[in-house]
């Protein structure tokens, strides 16, 4: 009734055009000052503020999370801050007790509480319908029900569908972290990720029991280079007396006597095997 008896929409004051203008704004004593308390600059917003003084805040687009040092009132970077100052209850960052031990004893505790299984991402393989690691898989294995009129072509319910929309793209490699990146394979083959050539089916039979003969040769000669190597052994022949083993031919100067009458015998120089270089003597 007020807006049909007293419209005021047309009426423009000269104090809105200096407020957005922002005619007789003083900059700052110097800069990266702390600014939570001010309005946004508007002319940051369309890139036209370049001035270090601004007494207006400029914040960036991509910034997601609060700052924890800003909370604390200890955060010296500013405007130049890669983290929000502002205090969002839904941009906080994560608990860190929570996170590391499974629980917090802070009961007014700022930070979010996330469920592990909640930062799991779900697995693409398993969403086109089979992932080979099975329940290894490092990934969230979640059973859907598919949306019949999404896989004819169109769902009319659109994002708010309780059903599942399927997508059919295969993950790319650069989604992937860097420490998941080292345990990706590439075929040498098909040059496709995910699988070794000794395993591609678009490889002949043939070709693939070669990758499978070079695979199983280079294990064993792995497993032969971890042995220790030692010196040689001299030959032990038994005497004719008391069955004891003796060194055949004449003994050496360093031998020594057991005392239940076994000869022990130290080798050579020569013939020791230095485990550092792997060379003789």
């Amino acid at each position: 009734m007020q807006d049909i008896i007293a419209p005021v929409q047309s009426i423009h004051f000269d104090l809105d055009d200096i407020v957005c203008s922002q005619i007789g704004a003083l900059p700052l004593p110097f800069p990266n000052m702390d600014k939570a308390n001010v309005g946004v600059c508007e002319f940051f917003l369309r890139s036209t503020c370049s001035n270090q003084r601004c007494p207006f805040r400029h914040i960036h687009g991509d910034k997601t999370v609060v700052c924890k040092h800003w909370l604390r009132g200890l955060c010296k970077k500013g405007d130049d801050c890669e983290f929000l100052h502002e205090y969002d209850m839904a941009k906080m960052p994560e608990c860190y007790f929570f996170s590391k031990f499974g629980q917090c004893m802070n009961k007014e505790c700022a930070f979010l509480h996330l469920d592990p299984e909640s930062k799991i991402r779900d697995c693409p393989w398993y969403d086109r319908g089979f992932c080979r690691h099975g329940p290894n898989c490092k990934n969230r294995h979640t059973r859907k029900v598919l949306c019949q009129n999404y896989l004819c072509g169109f769902c009319p319910e659109g994002p708010r569908c309780t059903l599942s929309h399927p997508t059919f793209e295969l993950p790319n490699s650069n989604e992937y972290t860097p420490a998941q990146r080292k345990v990706v394979f590439i075929c040498d083959f098909c040059h496709e990720t995910g699988h070794k050539a000794s395993s591609c089916f678009k490889l002949p039979m043939e070709e693939r029991q070669k990758y499978l003969n070079m695979s199983s040769n280079n294990n064993q000669s792995q497993q032969y280079s971890n042995r220790p190597s030692y010196g040689q052994n001299h030959n032990l022949n038994h005497n004719h007396d008391g069955g004891l083993p003796q060194q055949a031919g004449n003994t050496h100067p360093n031998d020594e006597q057991h005392p239940g009458g076994m000869i022990l015998s130290q080798p050579f120089q020569h013939d020791v095997t230095c485990f550092k270089c792997g060379e003789r003597g």
